[in-house]
């Protein structure tokens, strides 16, 4: 298994954690002054790395004085090259007679060596065909994007349908399908323009004609002049949206065929990208991410398709990304912020490639697979050295490890206290009063005639699905936004998902009538859980009045990388240091939790009488848990604090609360085993 790396560089940069194989791409960036560390915490000089001495660069030349010799013959020139082998390690790693021998003639292969780092990555450019399944139409766009180029974007899909982009200079201007369910006019029967009377003249008019739909639509007068533009471009979005879920079949594009006449840009191409992913069914983007999700994000070092800049990322999304620092897994991050905006989020940048999933964890997961079935009793012996590679995974990403740890089985018994304070919970909702006061019916709109075809239902829930993927979260449940509650909102969405939940389909042959009960879902689902949640339900109903404040994207980032800097100092017992970068943190986004517990714990390390300050330290880390109930890092100080201060009883309850946010945490496992023992 390659081992990981994290690499800071003179000026405080930070990458990682990359294989040998990835810091390659960073070649000419990396200097002798560089740091590199195997854990992210503690740093040691490059130079350290025999590995690393190949992509080291002197600070001031690029090119070496004397290249490195090639190793004997039982070492080839690439190895010696990579792990920095000089002439006399070689001759001794060699047959003692063979190697001197050698050396005259390999100097030139090193020569030769820089040339073979691919540049591929700066050479972007949109393919003229391929599958789906391996260049997502997400990438596509982004490439041509960010190309500037022109042409038509044919997507062949598996059930023979067929969607069309049409580029110019990396903007879309046309849009369009072979589906009579995406077609314009039965977009504009869901929106409510046209009624299936009109929507048939038009038609048939088209087809006396021998013109196209528009122009029957403007024949007939059946919209207005001033709204087409408008209505058109709304249409184009809308199959935008159905393009970048179309994950099956295969691509084809034509460079430089033109929009057909009477095209206009649809609008910014990056802003035209993110509000689509926004609009992303919450079930489709973690079944495409799948497995990936239990391992480590990592960022790409700049290595992206396009700038995050470019994007115009909204504060959540600012905030989810700068918590991304290569130790946390995808399932971490889902738990600590907002699960859909955090799904759609990783799901964009990683197919731009501004973020990664590390491949040490996928690698510790299929290795625990074998051990379960009885069958593999014979191989046991076999399977023994297999253990001792995940026993060299964890020093390098502690927090990411996936195995269940034993000890908090036995701390289970904390949670019966917390089983048997349900009970007055329920007692309490004698508060369901409330639910009188819903007056309205439930909705019914999701309700077919009686004996109604799987045909006809699976056309009549596309027509609603094209509706509710445009309406709002009140609109997605049957609710007027003014006098909308969540009581009102739970019984919607129950009476809702007896007609939408996929598993009313139970024959395999009405996979389509699935797809579209699966969409329709997980809509109310989200609808529900925002409309239900009181804090979400307001930041959603501001967005809605325009009124989310506008977010300065560097101003955040510069917050982060303060903060990062600051770990590292303090973790070097640099306090005062560390302290002062916390506070320009603090200063440039007050927003972030964890900016305030670390804070606190700063403060506490730093003072001389600690008893006495106890109380001004914890009351940062209390204030960051007031702000995001979750905060391990805040529970985690708090435990050391009073294990210092000789509160056991208050450490021990600050470590359990670590553990009942993730179970796998080794610091506090092993802090609970000390006082263990000691008591």
């Amino acid at each position: 298994m390659e081992r990981n790396y994290w690499v800071r560089t003179e000026h405080g940069r930070i990458w990682g954690p990359y294989t040998i194989s990835a810091l390659e791409r960073l070649r000419g960036q990396l200097t002798e002054r560089c740091e590199a560390s195997l854990d992210g915490k503690e740093w040691l000089p490059g130079a350290d790395f025999p590995e690393l001495r190949g992509l080291l660069m002197p600070a001031r030349k690029i090119e070496r004085t004397a290249p490195l010799p090639v190793a004997g013959p039982r070492i080839s020139r690439a190895m010696a090259a990579a792990f920095g082998i000089g002439e006399e390690t070689a001759q001794i790693a060699g047959p003692p007679q063979v190697a001197p021998q050698q050396p005259p003639p390999p100097p030139e292969p090193p020569k030769r060596k820089p040339p073979v780092m691919p540049r591929a990555p700066e050479k972007l450019e949109v393919p003229d065909s391929g599958d789906l399944a391996q260049l997502s139409p997400v990438r596509l766009y982004a490439l041509a994007a960010l190309t500037n180029a022109s042409g038509r974007a044919r997507f062949h899909l598996e059930d023979g349908r067929l969607l069309q982009i049409v580029f110019r200079r990396g903007t879309p201007e046309h849009v369009s399908a072979d589906d009579p369910d995406l077609s314009l006019l039965r977009f504009l029967q869901m929106k409510g323009h046209l009624q299936a009377e009109q929507a048939q003249v038009a038609e048939e008019q088209a087809a006396e004609s021998g013109h196209d739909v528009v122009a029957a639509l403007f024949q007939l007068q059946l919209i207005p002049a001033a709204d087409a533009h408008r209505l058109f471009g709304e249409h184009g979005v809308f199959l935008l949206d159905r393009a970048f879920v179309s994950w099956r079949g295969k691509f084809t594009f034509d460079k430089e065929e033109a929009p057909p006449p009477g095209s206009f840009p649809l609008g910014s191409r990056w802003g035209l990208l993110v509000d689509a992913m926004r609009r992303l069914e919450v079930g489709s983007v973690r079944a495409r991410l799948g497995r990936r999700l239990s391992r480590p994000v990592v960022r790409s070092g700049g290595l992206g398709v396009g700038k995050l800049d470019e994007l115009g990322l909204n504060a959540q999304e600012t905030r989810i990304y700068a918590t991304i620092d290569g130790t946390k897994s995808g399932e971490e991050l889902l738990r600590i912020h907002d699960a859909s905006t955090a799904l759609r989020l990783l799901y964009l940048l990683t197919e731009l490639g501004h973020l990664s999933f590390a491949e040490v964890e996928e690698e510790t997961e299929v290795e625990s697979a074998p051990a379960p079935p009885a069958a593999a009793q014979p191989a046991s012996p076999a399977a023994a050295p297999q253990p001792a590679k995940p026993a060299a995974a964890p020093p390098p990403l502690p927090k990411t490890t996936r195995e269940a740890p034993r000890p908090p089985a036995a701390q289970r018994p904390a949670a019966p206290p917390v089983m048997k304070s349900a009970p007055p919970v329920l007692q309490a909702s004698p508060a369901k009063p409330v639910a009188p006061a819903v007056s309205r019916p439930p909705p019914t709109f999701a309700q077919g005639p009686a004996g109604e075809s799987p045909q006809a239902m699976q056309a009549r829930l596309s027509v609603l699905w094209l509706r509710l993927s445009q309406a709002d979260h009140f609109d997605a449940l049957g609710m007027e936004r003014k006098s909308a509650s969540p009581a009102e909102a739970k019984r919607n969405f129950f009476v809702l998902a007896k007609e939408l939940h996929p598993d009313t389909v139970t024959d395999p042959a009405q996979a389509g009538l699935k797809e579209v009960k699966e969409r329709l879902f997980a809509r109310i689902n989200e609808a529900a859980q925002v409309i239900g949640d009181e804090k979400r339900r307001k930041e959603y109903e501001a967005e809605l009045d325009g009124k989310a404040q506008n977010v300065d994207v560097a101003r955040i980032f510069a917050a982060e990388e303060n903060f990062q800097r600051a770990e590292i100092l303090i973790k070097a017992r640099k306090y005062q240091e560390g302290l002062d970068l916390l506070e320009q943190a603090i200063e440039m986004n007050p927003e972030e939790a964890e900016f305030y517990a670390l804070r606190g714990y700063a403060k506490f390390l730093l003072a001389k009488d600690r008893k006495q300050s106890y109380e001004d330290c914890a009351a940062d880390c209390r204030r960051a848990v007031k702000m995001v109930e979750r905060c391990l890092p805040a529970h985690l100080y708090l435990g050391h604090m009073a294990k210092v201060l000789g509160d056991l009883k208050a450490a021990r309850k600050a470590y359990s609360r670590v553990l009942e946010l993730d179970g796998n945490h080794l610091e506090a496992q092993r802090e609970l085993r000390i006082m263990g023992a000691k008591g």
